[in-house]
């Protein structure tokens, strides 16, 4: 989005992503094949162009998408040929020669007088007056440690590795870890294939993504006096749900109503509440916020129905290998134990990610250089309201800058399309605006 932007606005710099992918626009999300992997919202907020609202519908629509409504949820590998089509239309406007497209990864970064020095993984180096840090969100979850020592080659630490949602015979017996949107595209993308498996989802509360209702009324904001004390904060949120439910509406309207003001909330919060919401609410507020498609939420009632998916509240408390499967030991929420055999477990639990020791070779580059540095949550850097990186003396950088869930921490809504999208146009108008003539590399 970022690329596209600084193109049609007539960036006169040198232009280079780096992405070792080779279609620009597909990542983790929209990287899938699959199509029962939906958006999770509706097509009429899913313009790439800020100038453009209902960009990605009318593409839908020349592309004759059956039900091309701005209600539909199209498929997610639908939205990759999109945004690489804006990419590839926003260079045919002009500006193209100075575009470069380097397969690989950035590994390292330093500071040099003339801007920034990015080592790649193919060993190359390229030279920037401005980094753009597209980074996005890791592919693969935490490590659960000594639990999943033995079982390495059929304990997955995310289903977007090469082959890990392939069901290897019928009757296969898969746990997923998690019960969010990730374990949603999971136990689809399993029982949309011809061999039939067996999925059992396993979250510490067991709570799947609530559903979209298009039919929910729209609600004002509400009222919320209490910004600074997270347990008052949301019995006003449920009273205004309360209201609203009595008025004949609906809490999402509520949760859609307040959006808008979720960053202004987040930033008047105390260190001290923020960690209380991560650790207490918001497995709770994400499955509302975050919902998934009427469509999917019928495939998984089917798989219920019929024996092939369930769900459990709890956590696993031991692990071990067993005539070829693994022995998984599981604690119930409601204090019960049970112990079945798996073929295969799979992680989706999400992102989990420390910038405070990254496993990511650039992040850690960036903060054992001091030229990033960790936020107080330490789910993503320290930047200013823009987006520039702030250094140790919590000035922001003249050359490093970032934009999406790196800024996650910092600000609450910052992963979805339209706040990305927002935060592109934005970082654009900045970069546009200073030192126009030095290149730019974005590593994504």
């Amino acid at each position: 989005m970022l690329a596209a932007r600084l193109l049609r606005g007539g960036f006169p710099g040198s232009l280079t992503v780096i992405e070792s992918r080779e279609q620009l626009g597909a990542g983790l999300a929209y990287s899938t094949s699959f199509p029962g992997h939906l958006l999770n919202v509706p097509a009429a907020t899913m313009s790439a162009v800020a100038e453009k609202p209902a960009h990605f519908l009318e593409w839908l629509r020349e592309r004759h998408f059956p039900a091309a409504e701005a209600d539909c949820f199209a498929p997610r590998k639908l939205y990759r040929e999109y945004l690489d089509e804006v990419l590839r239309q926003s260079l045919s406007a002009g500006a193209g020669r100075h575009f470069t497209h380097l397969r690989a990864e950035a590994i390292e970064a330093h500071s040099q007088p003339s801007g920034a020095r990015l080592t790649l993984s193919n060993g190359t180096a390229v030279h920037a007056g401005r980094v753009v840090l597209a980074l996005g969100n890791p592919a693969v979850c935490p490590d659960p440690g000594p639990v999943r020592d033995g079982l390495e080659d059929c304990w997955h630490l995310s289903p977007w590795l090469p082959d890990a949602l392939r069901v290897r015979f019928p009757g296969e017996r898969i746990l997923l870890l998690g019960s969010g949107l990730t374990a949603v595209d999971a136990a689809l993308a399993l029982h949309g294939q011809e061999l039939a498996c067996e999925v059992t989802m396993l979250s510490r509360r067991g709570v799947l993504p609530q559903v979209h209702n298009l039919a929910a009324p729209s609600a004002a904001a509400p009222i919320l006096r209490s910004r600074t004390n997270l347990r008052l904060l949301f019995r006003e949120l449920r009273a205004a749900v309360h209201s609203e439910r009595e008025a004949g509406g609906c809490w999402r309207g509520v949760v859609n109503a307040l959006r808008p003001h979720s960053n202004e909330l987040w930033t008047s919060l105390p260190l001290k509440e923020k960690h209380r919401f991560l650790r207490h609410l918001k497995t709770y507020w994400e499955a509302h916020r975050h919902r998934m498609a009427p469509a999917v939420r019928a495939d998984l009632d089917r798989y219920r129905a019929n024996g092939a998916l369930r769900i459990l509240a709890g956590r696993v408390h031991r692990a071990r290998p067993r005539d070829g499967a693994a022995e998984v030991g599981i604690r119930l929420r409601t204090g019960e134990e049970r112990e079945f055999s798996v073929n295969r477990i799979i992680s989706c639990t999400g992102i989990h990610e420390s910038y405070q020791d990254s496993s990511r070779p650039l992040i850690r580059s960036l903060v054992g250089n001091r030229l990033a540095f960790p936020n107080d949550l330490g789910l993503g850097f320290r930047t200013d309201p823009q987006g520039a990186l702030l250094d140790g003396d919590r000035k922001p950088s003249a050359v490093f800058f970032t934009l999406g869930p790196t800024r996650q921490g910092e600000l609450f809504e910052c992963t979805a399309v339209p706040e990305i999208r927002a935060q592109a146009e934005g970082l654009a108008v900045r970069l546009a605006s200073s030192a126009p003539s030095s290149p730019l590399s974005l590593a994504t």
